[in-house]
């Protein structure tokens, strides 16, 4: 479970913001009272902001992090550009979160030439120890400090561990007893960012998940299609062979040094799946139509809720930027009243995202999105991103229309729109300087 992120010194971000999933009402660094931290963490967090101001650079942070964990090198330090103080400063992250229910926080300082700094640290009565991970630039093996409960091979990862790597990834690649299933945990997230590519990438996951696991998958995938109205009756995996021009085609390909080398199997089979979708026609009889003569909309919503359901059912965190990108404003709200849902969310998954879509603050028929649930970004006067609650509002009052107050300017996080130039330009005739 996400419980908060924060960065500083990275792209737009010049000085520290932090992204808050945990309530307000959380006063203690666990949970009391018989509380969990199901009840005193937030379920949603939405994003709002002008185009530029940082919306995807904040979980484009989390995604780095999180590729850095998975043993990704020379990713984090991407410092503020538009002064030269930051240049020579260090990309920081901190980001806490639960792993069997206790509290962690875990932080990282990264230069140009490594990491400089590393910390993990577990919450109590106070916060504890687990590691923490010193460097200077011209060290050739970090400083571990094991915290007094740590267990596992500490030293020899610490060993193998270069100035370019997290310990904390060696650590999960090496499978150190006690730091690889809290790297597991921390891990436990899926972007999901909308380019073709992309969205071709996650509806090929789906597929592999129906040819793979067809009982448990089919049933989800026809409720998935069913679910937003658009005509579908339900959808099946079909095997094709592959046409043989292609094949010589992919055999061209440099798959090994082996100029005989087959094209590997797994590439065939994935070619070899096709994914058709049942309409009901006017007549009453159902009608096969393939992927590629779906609608962007249609695509676009097979390949988001499919994550979405993964995530429901494993309690894990989804991040999509521009959630309403090629969706109607209900299927949206529907995405994020899943994660709100109680009866569906039972395992405490979370959902961040970005969005222009407005309508998901307006309070009629029903409030969707609470304060702490809204986040905005802004751009300063001098370049940099600043990120900011509804929350911090005194003037958000219950049944407040969030909406009209958001585009009419009351928080901010809005475009400034000039289009004086635009109009002198299209006034001088053309051909004329």
């Amino acid at each position: 479970m996400l419980l908060d992120f924060t960065v500083a010194n990275y792209c737009c971000y010049a000085e520290e913001v932090t992204l808050d999933l945990t309530r307000r009402s959380l006063k203690t660094l666990t949970p009391r009272g018989g509380s969990s931290w199901r009840e005193q963490t937030w379920r949603v967090a939405a994003i709002f902001g002008a185009n530029a101001s940082g919306k995807s650079t904040l979980l484009d942070a989390l995604d780095c992090l999180h590729h850095a964990i998975g043993g990704q090198r020379d990713i984090l330090h991407q410092p503020f550009s538009l002064d030269r103080n930051h240049a020579v400063q260090p990309s920081r992250f901190t980001v806490g979160f639960t792993h069997e229910d206790e509290r962690y926080s875990y932080s990282v300082e990264a230069h140009r030439w490594g990491i400089s700094r590393e910390e993990l640290w577990a919450a109590g009565q106070r916060w504890r120890k687990v590691f923490v991970r010193t460097q200077g630039p011209e060290d050739d093996k970090p400083t571990i400090e094991a915290g007094a409960t740590l267990k596992g091979a500490t030293t020899e990862v610490g060993r193998i561990t270069t100035p370019k790597d997290l310990f904390l990834a060696v650590a999960l690649r090496y499978e150190h007893a006690a730091l690889a299933p809290i790297a597991r945990s921390l891990r436990a997230m899926r972007f999901i960012h909308h380019s073709d590519e992309e969205r071709s990438s996650r509806l090929r996951w789906g597929m592999s998940r129906l040819a793979e696991s067809p009982e448990q998958w089919t049933g989800i995938a026809n409720s998935i299609a069913q679910a937003a109205d658009l005509g579908i009756v339900g959808l099946e995996l079909e095997e094709q062979e592959v046409p043989q021009e292609m094949l010589e085609l992919l055999r061209r390909l440099p798959w090994s040094e082996d100029e005989e080398a087959e094209v590997p199997a797994e590439v065939l089979k994935e070619l070899q799946r096709h994914l058709v979708l049942h309409h009901r026609g006017a007549d009453g009889k159902d009608y096969r139509l393939a992927s590629s003569q779906q609608s962007q909309g249609t695509l676009t919503w097979l390949a988001t809720v499919g994550p979405a359901m993964d995530a429901l059912r494993l309690g894990q965190v989804l991040c999509i930027d521009e959630l309403d990108a090629s969706l109607h404003p209900t299927l949206t709200a529907t995405l994020v009243d899943m994660f709100k849902d109680p009866d569906l969310n039972t395992r405490g998954a979370q959902i961040v995202f970005t969005t222009h879509d407005t309508a998901l603050l307006d309070n009629s028929p029903v409030q969707l999105l609470e304060a702490g649930e809204v986040w905005m970004t802004e751009k300063s006067p001098f370049g940099a991103s600043e990120l900011f609650s509804l929350a911090d509002f005194s003037s958000n009052r219950k049944g407040t229309n969030k909406q009209r107050r958001y585009l009419a300017g009351a928080f901010g996080a809005i475009p400034r729109v000039d289009t004086s130039s635009l109009r002198r330009y299209l006034s001088t005739p053309a051909g004329a300087k």
